[in-house]
C-alpha cells in the first residue's frame, strides 16, 4: 500500500482543518450478504424437514458443508464489491472537497491482505451459522423421535429453529458490513496520513444513548473511545456509526 500525506498535496493556509463527510455503509451490499445467508438456510431447510433417521441427519451435515463453501465464495465477492465502492467513494470525496485526484496513489490492490482476513472472518461466521443450525435441527429431530412426537409437532419446532437462524443471519450481515465500512475508513484515512476522526452517528431514533453522547467527539486511531470496549465507530455489535476524517493543515 502506498502511503502519502494528503495535506502536502493540498494548497492551504496553516491553521485550518476540514472534517470530511462520512462514507456510509451500503444498504445494497448488506442486503446481498443477507440474501446469501438466507439462501443457504433455505437450502438446508428442505432436507432438514424430511430428516427422520440418523443417516438422514448425517447427510444433512454433508449438505451443509457444500452450502457453506458456496456461501463463502459469494460473501467474499460481496466484500470485494463493497471495498471497490468504498474506494471509489473515498476518492470522489477528496476530489469534491479538495479538487485532487488520488487515482495514482490509491488502488483496489491495496486491500488484498485486508480482504483475505475479512473473508476469513466472515467464513467463520457463515460456518458457525450453518453448524449451529444443523445441531439445533438434529436435537429437535432426535428429541421428537425419543418422545414419539407427531411429525407436525416436529415441523413446528423446526420452523422455530430456522427462525432463530434467520435472526442470527440478519445480525451477521449487518455486523460484518458495518465492520467492513469501519475498517475501510480507518485504512484509507491512515493511508492518507490522517490520524484523527470525529464520531458520527446515524442521527435517528435507533441510535443507542451511549453512542448518541459520542456524536462529534474527536479521537485518534488506536485510542479508546467511549463506546463498548473502547471500540471505534462501526465496530461494536449493531453499531451504524461512522468515522469522519479530520484533515488538519
Amino acid at each position: 500500500m502506498t502511503k502519502f500525506e494528503l495535506v502536502k498535496l493540498i494548497r492551504r493556509r496553516r491553521g485550518l482543518r476540514v472534517i470530511l463527510k462520512a462514507i456510509e455503509e451500503s444498504e445494497g451490499s448488506k442486503a446481498e450478504y443477507l440474501k446469501i445467508l438466507r439462501r443457504m438456510l433455505r437450502d438446508l431447510k428442505e432436507p432438514a424437514r424430511s430428516a427422520e433417521s440418523e443417516a438422514e441427519l448425517r447427510r444433512l451435515e454433508m449438505i451443509s458443508e457444500g452450502l457453506v463453501s458456496t456461501a463463502d465464495r459469494m460473501v467474499s465477492q460481496v466484500l470485494r464489491v463493497e471495498a471497490k465502492r468504498h474506494t471509489k467513494a473515498w476518492k470522489a470525496s477528496i476530489k469534491r472537497q479538495f479538487g485532487i485526484d488520488l487515482s495514482a496513489v490509491i488502488r483496489d490492490e491495496d486491500l488484498e491482505d485486508y480482504l483475505r482476513a475479512s473473508g476469513a472472518r466472515s467464513a467463520g461466521l457463515v460456518k458457525g451459522l450453518a453448524d449451529d443450525t444443523v445441531k439445533r435441527v438434529q436435537t429437535t429431530v432426535y428429541d421428537g423421535l425419543i418422545r414419539g412426537e407427531a411429525s407436525t409437532t416436529v415441523a413446528k419446532k423446526l420452523t422455530a429453529d430456522f427462525g432463530v437462524a434467520d435472526s442470527r443471519a440478519r445480525l451477521i450481515a449487518q455486523d460484518q458490513m458495518s465492520k467492513l465500512n469501519s475498517d475501510m475508513n480507518r485504512i484509507r484515512h491512515e493511508q492518507a496520513g490522517i490520524s484523527k476522526y470525529t464520531w458520527s452517528t446515524s442521527k435517528d431514533e435507533r441510535v443507542r444513548a451511549r453512542h448518541r453522547a459520542l456524536e462529534g467527539q474527536e479521537y485518534r486511531y488506536g485510542e479508546r473511545t467511549g463506546a463498548e470496549d473502547g471500540l471505534a465507530p462501526g465496530q461494536p455489535i449493531r453499531c451504524r456509526c461512522t468515522a469522519r476524517a479530520v484533515v488538519e493543515f
